[in-house]
């Protein structure tokens, strides 16, 4: 096993779930209606590429060290976008705009585009690995380490209310995405876009968008270049306020000066276009 890691490829194609007996399940439409109650284990092939990607971390794949306390590793379908997705949607997935889904660099069939499917995960019996193969499913460690921010990132998000998870986070990456293709270089000085929340996250009563910069806008001439983020927010406040969210000023925050306490005590949302990747 110790050959193993997180990011392999296993072949395989059958899920199992748990569903309700004694009717008809409204998500999958299963029809448990005369097989009792209670609980009961429910299996289909859903994989149309054959694969499952091994998405546990590494030291709890291993047989030895921390992984001795693990009987299962965690494993999610690879799908094939091609067959579903156009060309737009699948660069879309390739540069990690698709939060569902982890684009493989390295499938084992050549010029397809495969992704793991995150919604999706099932226990595996760390036998299965015994004596089986890895399949490479990523060019290089960096492809797996985003695998592994992604899979992290799923669980550890913080729930948000729902205008602020979708249509803020859709309208900042619009935002972002207009104005690379405009060749305009103010996106280059963001490094996150964070929140500060007044009330609990799932009902704010109000919400300051918090813009982290890798330069000092403190001069005039930099101050000019926080307008189009700006403009952008003062957009936003009828919509908060039709959500019940009062919209608190914009700030700007140069990293190297933040407190501590102030990165911590702000929420982090993606936003892919800014390409930076996962944070905490």
């Amino acid at each position: 096993m110790d050959a193993w890691r997180q990011g392999h490829l296993i072949s395989g194609d059958l899920v199992i779930w748990l569903g309700t007996a004694g009717g008809v399940d409204p998500v999958t439409g299963d029809d448990f209606t005369e097989i009792g109650e209670g609980l009961l284990a429910a299996s289909a092939e859903i994989g149309d590429t054959g694969y499952f990607a091994v998405v546990s971390q590494t030291c709890d794949i291993a047989a030895a060290g921390p992984g001795r306390r693990h009987p299962f590793v965690h494993v999610c379908p690879v799908r094939d976008l091609g067959a579903v997705f156009d060309a737009q949607k699948i660069q879309q997935a390739r540069d990690s705009e698709l939060v569902e889904y982890v684009y493989l660099t390295k499938p084992p069939v050549t010029g397809a585009h495969w992704a793991v499917d995150l919604r999706v995960m099932v226990p595996l019996s760390k036998g299965s690995l015994v004596g089986t193969a890895p399949i490479e499913g990523f060019a290089c460690e960096d492809d797996e380490i985003d695998l592994a921010a992604r899979v992290a990132g799923k669980f550890e998000r913080p729930a948000l209310h729902d205008y602020l998870s979708k249509n803020l986070v859709d309208a900042l990456n619009a935002l972002v995405t207009k104005a690379r293709k405009g060749s305009a270089d103010w996106c280059e000085d963001i490094e996150q876009f964070r929140l500060w929340i007044d009330g609990p996250r799932l009902k704010p009563k109000r919400v300051r968008l918090v813009v982290i910069t890798e330069m000092n806008y403190g001069s005039k001439l930099h101050k000019q270049r926080t307008d189009a983020i700006r403009d952008h927010w003062k957009t936003m406040k009828k919509p908060l306020r039709s959500v019940g969210i009062e919209q608190g000023p914009i700030a700007f925050r140069y990293i190297e000066d933040m407190k501590v306490k102030d990165y911590r005590d702000y929420i982090p949302i993606n936003v892919p276009a800014l390409g930076r990747g996962r944070f905490d």
